[in-house]
């Protein structure tokens, strides 16, 4: 961790073109985003992860595989979270703990309804508002928070699909830095 209360990591949209990708993650190494991740349906060419990396930096690309994979955690619950963080500890597994969820902050809460609500990813079990980071961006940053105290390392998040990216990775770079560890350091004291 550099400063900030988690490191954050984005996951790029499968259904995207290369632009669109590397729009994404140039903009996410230029706000400080520790990766960029490949779903694994993405069939990307050589070249197109050339691309990619290039675009990033000095964020990491990852491409990701299929399946369950040790210390991700698939829900904003912090319960789920502490439970992965001992199953890890028990075993000395020093890999960074990684929250992966899906995301939709608004500056009101209907705003976040709404950009969740445009992305066909978004539905039943997928939706911010019942396994992800949702709300208003005090909201947000309450659930971060949480998932800081809980144990994460990494929020790995999915956004919704907006053409205001720049917009939306820019609110999600200020919930884990500026105040937020402050407010951080006086949760664990209390």
């Amino acid at each position: 961790m550099n400063g900030h209360l988690l490191d954050l990591a984005v996951m790029m949209h499968a259904d995207h073109d290369r632009v669109a990708r590397e729009h994404m993650a140039r903009l996410a190494g230029r706000l400080g985003y520790l990766a960029v991740h490949v779903p694994a349906q993405c069939a990307l060419t050589s070249d197109e992860v050339d691309s990619l990396v290039a675009a990033a930096q000095p964020a990491l690309v990852v491409v990701d595989t299929d399946g369950e994979q040790p210390g991700r955690v698939r829900s904003a619950d912090a319960d789920a979270v502490r439970a992965a963080r001992r199953e890890l500890d028990a075993v000395g597994d020093r890999r960074p703990l990684v929250v992966d969820v899906p995301i939709s902050i608004g500056r009101t809460r209907n705003e976040a309804v709404a950009r969740a609500d445009r992305d066909p990813r978004f539905v039943g079990d997928a939706h911010p508002e019942v396994s992800g980071v949702f709300g208003t961006f005090e909201q947000a940053q309450a659930c971060v928070l949480a998932l800081a105290e809980a144990g994460a390392d990494v929020l790995l998040v999915t956004v919704p699909d907006e053409l205001d990216v720049a917009d939306v990775l820019a609110q999600v770079r200020a919930l884990v830095v500026g105040a937020t560890p402050a407010l951080f350091s006086k949760a664990r004291k209390s």
